[in-house]
């Protein structure tokens, strides 16, 4: 199948880039230049820099630290306070760098991907500082009391690396700067063991994956209830991956777990592991989805402890031990709750926990040592609480309140289910004010993949620029999430068009209900969100009023040869395989583009810094509209990088540009 655009793949060609240009300024002109964006995008940034929002902060010995951005900072500073200053309510700040002086120092534009504190001495970090946003970072080491970069420390060049810390004085290194050291789909493919003073040259290398792996991790474990362990994770594919315990000489040995499950913790000597199907054992079976503790002795697998095993309207979304617990954050019908389970007695325990919040729970932070987790509740129309819970006297405390963002008078939540072509129901929360009526502009957003859950959250921005204006939003959980077990298994690849499905089976019911119609629905979603609506969009273009389709995937049959695809076919399928190949291009968005089809407007974000998702799928996807005559229109700034890791500024103003974008075509000027 030919392909007309295939040229816009390469970002540094002349006329690639002239596009680029040419089409993000016809937006800006479209969308950007208006007083009531220029209203829209300050009153946003001020939400964004309000200082009354939460901080929320890692504790590390009665030390509190932040990352924050203002407009004196605008890449933002790292800065701490004391614990007591902290929750007095009065935290007294100091600075301990400026992000942007990275810049001068590594000769690029730079953002704060991640701290991360060497536990036993916090003041000992690596720093993660990403080229433009995207993926590709440098590794600094500093010192936070002298607040200087460590002289001859652990510093790595750019790459997709992973590294972390194994004791004060060495670092597990999965190296990425050279094209040697990668998997097909850009990962790295080696773990070395680096100790202080030594080059890189001069460290032991441990572990080499296979050439058709996806990518490897290695990181230690401090369990408090006893010795360390040191684990490597080798990636055959997106969600099968084969775990080594690396012995004090570097020696490996494979942990004889299922291929798809995964860690999700170390305490007590054994290993937490969440399935994702049945694991069967000498005499013992475990369901899919359960929480499982399972001793661990030199690489062998002992004794195991079922924890929990979710019904069908459940799912374990996060898992997180303290010095004693394990805390498993529970969806039940997409809403958080907390179980617990104690180690006594050499035997796991489940522990009363007390009251929480409805709604969704967040585990932000959990002090090293201790047995206290802070957790953060909101939904759609409760801002943000921040708790403490101390597990050792099951004492819920809260910490902060977010002042409200938006007035959510009249404003109400409901949940409702549409059945899907197949005649699953699809569950979906319709958050707005009555009367419903089908004049009602309506933002539907879906993300529906790689088992990750949508759930209620406080909506901020939304709240105050879309919600008060008498619009209303539906959060839809499609299949491919995580929000029940089995959910994601039901839409992989030859059945990923089903959260298509599901996606217009919650628009129809919309309808059906008398919420809204289809010239005031607009569907949104990105990255396999993106490609679900970019899906939806061609598939059923008359039932839909516009589209924002964000760092989207569109090109299925070439996804797996652009940046880090070649991970994803797990998740979509390989366009190899003859059969796949036939389903992948009735899916693709982009080969499905029809001149005899009428097209509503068409919003497509990308970022030039996008190395995860190549920009292609969205450059190709806006041309290819507009060669059938489409309204399409291109939101393409030269940095972000795939999860926005930019400016409060830049987030402003493509959030403005993206509410505007609504207002006139689903909305008061559509």
């Amino acid at each position: 199948m030919q392909d007309p655009h295939q040229s816009l793949e390469n970002l540094q060609d002349p006329a690639t880039q002239q596009f680029i240009a040419q089409a993000h300024a016809e937006t800006l002109v479209q969308f950007c230049q208006s007083p009531e964006y220029a209203a829209l995008r300050d009153d946003i940034l001020a939400q964004l820099q309000d200082e009354r929002q939460i901080p929320f902060c890692q504790e590390h010995r009665a030390r509190m630290y932040h990352f924050h951005q203002s407009p004196e900072f605008p890449k933002g500073v790292y800065r701490v306070c004391s614990a007591a200053s902290y929750r007095a309510g009065l935290p007294e700040w100091q600075n301990l760098f400026s992000v942007a002086d990275f810049d001068d120092i590594l000769g690029d534009d730079v953002y704060l991907d991640g701290v991360s504190h060497y536990v036993e001495q916090p003041e000992k970090v690596l720093l993660t500082l990403s080229q433009a946003g995207s993926d590709a970072a440098y590794t600094i080491e500093f010192n936070l009391a002298t607040r200087q970069i460590v002289e001859n420390g652990f510093h790595f060049p750019l790459g997709k690396n992973h590294i972390a810390w194994r004791d004060e004085n060495s670092v597990w290194v999965c190296p990425a700067w050279d094209e040697r050291q990668l998997t097909p789909s850009g990962y790295p493919r080696e773990v070395w063991l680096m100790q202080r003073g030594q080059s890189f040259d001069e460290a032991q290398a441990i572990f080499r994956q296979p050439e058709n792996g996806v990518m490897v991790n290695a990181w230690r474990y401090l369990d408090p209830q006893g010795a360390p362990i040191d684990l490597i994770e080798s990636a055959s594919s997106f969600f099968q991956k084969t775990y080594y315990q690396v012995g004090k000489t570097g020696d490996i040995q494979a942990l004889a777990l299922p291929s798809d499950a995964d860690i999700a913790g170390y305490i007590a000597g054994q290993l937490i592991v969440q399935l994702k199907t049945a694991w069967h054992r000498a005499n013992q079976s475990y369901a899919a989805g359960s929480l499982i503790a399972v001793k661990l002795n030199k690489g062998m697998l002992g004794e195991a402890f079922c924890l929990i095993t979710p019904n069908a309207q459940q799912a374990i979304a996060s898992v997180e031990t303290t010095r004693r617990f394990i805390i498993a954050n529970l969806l039940d019908n997409v809403s958080g709750s907390l179980k617990a389970w104690q180690w006594q007695n050499g035997a796991w325990h489940e522990a009363a926990l007390p009251s929480l919040p409805n709604g969704a729970i967040d585990l932000t932070d959990q002090p090293w040592g201790g047995d206290v987790l802070y957790l953060a509740a909101s939904d759609f129309t409760t801002p943000l609480t921040l708790y403490a819970l101390d597990l050792s006297v099951m004492e819920l405390s809260v910490m902060r309140r977010q002042v409200a963002q938006f007035n959510a008078e009249g404003i109400i939540v409901e949940q409702h289910h549409a059945p899907s072509a197949d005649g699953t129901p699809i569950p979906y929360y319709w958050v707005g004010k009555q009367p419903r009526q089908p004049e009602t502009p309506t933002l539907v957003y879906v993300y529906g993949g790689f088992n990750v859950p949508e759930l209620p959250h406080y909506m901020g921005v939304i709240g105050k620029h879309w919600l008060e204006q008498g619009n209303a939003f539906v959060l839809a959980n499609i299949r491919g999430g995580g929000e029940f077990t089995g959910w994601h298994e039901a839409a992989q690849r030859q059945h990923k068009h089903k959260s298509v499905d599901d996606l217009l089976a919650v628009v129809q019911h919309l309808c059906q209900q008398g919420y809204s119609r289809a010239e005031r629905i607009a569907i949104q979603g990105g990255s396999n969100g993106g490609l679900i609506v970019a899906s939806a969009y061609t598939r059923q273009p008359e039932n839909i009023g516009a589209m924002v389709c964000e760092v989207p995937l569109t090109d299925m049959l070439r996804y797996p040869q652009l940046y880090a695809g070649a991970s994803w076919i797990e998740e979509y399928g390989d366009p190899a395989d003859p059969p796949m190949r036939d389903y992948l291009a009735a899916f693709s968005p982009y080969h499905n583009v029809s001149g005899s089809l009428k097209y509503p407007p068409a919003l497509i974000t990308t970022s030039l810094a996008d190395d995860r998702v190549h920009p292609a799928h969205a450059l190709k996807f806006h041309a290819q509209l507009r060669a059938h005559h489409a309204p399409s229109h291109l939101y393409a700034p030269a940095s972000g990088g795939h999860t926005g890791n930019g400016t409060q500024q830049e987030t402003a103003e493509e959030l403005a540009c993206v509410l505007r974008f609504l207002a006139e075509t689903v909305g008061e000027g559509g």
